[in-house]
Parts: C-alpha cells; sequence; structure tokens
C-alpha cells in the first residue's frame, strides 16, 4: 500500500492540520517513521551457519526478495547481500566449487547503510541520495534501538519521495485555500476595523463641537460672573459709604440739637428778662417764644432726622452684610468655574488625542486592507487554479 492510495484519507487530516497551524494552534508530532513505515520490507536473516548455497534458495523460492541481512550473535544487523550483486558472484564458471559451501556472512556488505525509525524522513532521502554509484540500489536497513525492522528498495525511496511531493503538494494547495480564506476573514475585519474608525472619527468631531460649545457658554458664565463679582463689589462699597455718611450726618444732627437745646435755654433767658422789662420788653418776649417755638421744632426735627438716619444705617449695614455674603459665595463658586473651563480643555484634548487616533487607526487598516487584498491575488495567482480557489473557498 503506497502513499498514493491513501491519499484520500489523508486529505481531511492534511486539512485539519493546516487549519490547526493557519489558527496558530500547536499540532502534535506524527508518530517516528510514521511517514515510511509501511513501506518497510520484511527480508530473510541469515547467520554465521547459513552457506552461499543456502541464500540462494531463500532467493530462488521468492524472487521478490531484494536481500537479505546477516545478523551477529546479538541479533544486530551486521552485513547485507543484495540479490543482484549476490547473484553476479555465485554465477561465476568455478563458483560451485569457490563459494556455495562457503558462509554466506564472507559476501555481506559489513557497511550497509542504516537508519533508525526516528529519524525523518527528510533525511532519510538525503542520505540515500548521497551515497556512492556503487551502493546507490542497495537496500536502506531500517532499526529500532539496534533491531532489525526491515528494509526500503530504491523502489521504496521513489515511492516514498513521489508521495511526499504529492503530499507536499496537496498540503501547498490546502494551505493557499486556507490561507485565502483567512485573508478574506482578515479583509471583512478590517473593513469593519476601518468602518468603525471613521465612525469614532464622526463621533469625536461631534464630541469637539459639543466641547467648543460648552467652553463658550462657559465663557459667557464667567465673563456675567466677573460682572457680578464687581459689581456686588461696588455695591458693597457703595452700602459702607452710605452707612458712613449717615454716620456722618448722625453727628450733625447731634450738634444740632444741642444748638437747639442752646436756643431754647438762650429764649428761656431772654423770656425772663423781657417779663423784667415790662412793657418796653414784650416785642422782645415775642421774638423770644418764636425762636423757643422753633428750637423745639428744630429738636423734634434733628429726632426725626436721627431716627431715620439710625434706620438708614440699619439698612446700610444689612445691605453691607448681604453683599459680602452674596460676594463670598459667589467668590466660592469661581473654583467650580474654573474647573469647569479645565475639564472643557482637557475634554477637548483627549477628543483631539482619540480623534488622531482613530484617524491613525483608519489609515493603518486602509493600508492594510490594500495589502491584504494584493495578498489575496497573490494567493490566487500562485495557484495554477486561481479562480478554483476562490471559488472553493468561497463555499467553505
Amino acid at each position: 500500500m503506497t502513499l498514493l492510495q491513501t491519499k484520500p484519507n489523508q486529505t481531511e487530516r492534511m486539512k485539519m492540520e493546516v487549519e490547526r497551524e493557519l489558527d496558530g494552534q500547536v499540532t502534535s508530532e506524527p508518530e517516528a517513521g510514521a511517514l515510511y513505515r509501511h513501506y518497510i520490507r520484511r527480508v530473510p536473516v541469515i547467520r554465521k551457519s547459513e552457506s552461499c548455497l543456502d541464500v540462494l534458495n531463500v532467493f530462488a523460492k521468492d524472487h521478490r526478495i531484494p536481500c537479505v541481512i546477516y545478523c551477529d550473535e546479538a541479533d544486530t544487523p551486521a552485513g547485507l547481500i543484495m540479490r543482484d550483486v549476490f547473484y553476479q558472484r555465485m554465477m561465476g564458471r568455478f563458483a560451485v566449487d569457490l563459494y556455495y559451501s562457503k558462509p554466506a556472512f564472507q559476501f555481506a556488505d559489513h557497511q550497509p547503510m542504516r537508519v533508525d525509525i526516528f529519524e525523518k524522513v527528510g533525511t532519510l532521502l538525503e542520505w540515500s541520495l548521497q551515497r556512492p554509484d556503487s551502493k546507490f540500489y542497495d537496500c536502506v536497513l531500517i532499526t529500532e534501538a539496534d533491531r532489525l525492522l526491515g528494509v526500503l528498495t530504491v523502489r521504496d525511496l521513489m515511492s516514498l519521495s513521489s508521495g511526499l511531493q504529492a503530499e507536499a503538494e496537496e498540503k501547498r494547495e490546502l494551505i493557499l485555500q486556507e490561507s485565502y480564506r483567512h485573508t478574506r476573514n482578515i479583509q471583512s475585519s478590517l473593513t469593519e476595523v476601518r468602518t468603525a474608525a471613521a465612525r469614532t472619527n464622526s463621533e469625536c468631531i461631534r464630541m469637539r463641537e459639543w466641547s467648543q460649545t460648552g467652553k463658550e457658554k462657559l465663557d459667557l458664565v464667567r465673563t456675567s460672573y466677573l460682572g457680578l463679582v464687581e459689581d456686588m463689589t461696588k455695591r458693597e462699597g457703595q452700602a459702607s459709604e452710605l452707612a458712613a455718611d449717615a454716620s456722618r450726618i448722625f453727628s450733625i444732627t447731634g450738634m444740632i440739637t444741642e444748638l437747639a437745646n442752646q436756643s431754647s435755654l438762650l429764649a428761656m433767658n431772654a423770656s425772663i428778662e423781657a417779663a423784667h422789662a415790662g412793657e418796653h420788653g414784650r416785642g422782645f418776649q415775642v421774638v423770644a417764644a418764636e425762636v423757643q417755638s422753633l428750637a423745639k421744632q428744630t429738636r423734634k426735627l434733628s429726632g426725626d432726622i436721627s431716627q431715620l438716619l439710625e434706620h438708614i444705617q440699619r439698612l446700610a449695614a444689612d445691605t453691607a452684610k448681604g453683599a459680602v455674603s452674596s460676594l463670598r459665595e459667589i467668590q466660592s463658586c469661581e473654583g467650580y468655574v474654573t474647573e469647569g473651563a479645565q475639564m472643557f480643555n482637557e475634554m477637548d484634548n483627549a477628543v483631539q488625542e482619540v480623534q488622531k487616533s482613530g484617524n491613525h487607526v483608519y489609515q493603518l487598516a486602509e493600508e492594510t486592507v490594500k495589502r491584504v487584498e494584493r495578498v489575496k491575488d497573490e494567493l490566487a495567482r500562485m495557484n495554477t487554479g486561481g479562480n478554483s480557489i476562490m471559488e472553493e473557498s468561497s463555499n467553505l
């Protein structure tokens, strides 16, 4: 049974191996000698006791036997007797008398090519091709721990090489098909990435617009806030000035009250003196009475003014206190306004970075999509049936 006969069964295996390799999965190592184990031929083994006539009889019984192997007492293969070479040696005119009774191991090649079953098939073929012409057609002994398993003929080696080439070609086609399929999937994914990057860029533009609008509105709030702080500061000063003016006016009303008291006292004294003057002081007494009445009205007016000024002072003090409290409340919001402006600036910078990264991703995706497209075209050209690859891949 040859490799070509088992090829249909190996196709699925190779396909699974190719898929695992392309998917990055680790595939298990094949069994040692698995690629050429079923090519190994079992051949007769001779000992020192077998004569050349015995070997000739073995060859005569089965013409399919290519050789016999001489093994020593430890069952280690120690010599190779090829059918054709041995026949040529035994066909001489005096061969019957000279050789037939002699031990056959003396005519064996005691340095045959031996290959362990664990050796790679590539190494096996390489060593076989490097043999000298005199041994090129000799069988290759296959051993396992120095124990003979069998031999490989030149025909077996050629069949093995041909089978490996056919398997390699089939695997190449499978790799091309799977690579094309994976490349197409990559192209689809990159297209989605490119679309997502474009969408991200659009969203970044919208976010920047919102950020700019929010920043402008916050600048207006900040301007209004600064104007309000200035106005409240001005009103606080005006209230303080009003309280000071009211205090000064209050002191003046005190002086007026004192002057009114003095005028009343003088008018009283003048009235007493006018009474002493009798008829002559009557006119003066009228004047004194009017002065005393004027002083009384002045005291009353001064008292009213004082009460009014006290009320104005209280209002001015309350106004100043309220203005100071409001100013402090407004000033406490300055940190929030400043922090809000800083956040808008940071958000705008972050959006710019995201937009820059999105544009970079979009450009990379665009370039990669073009490269993948070229790879797909190259994969199609690498196969002799490029159209069939695409058709088969599209059906997978």
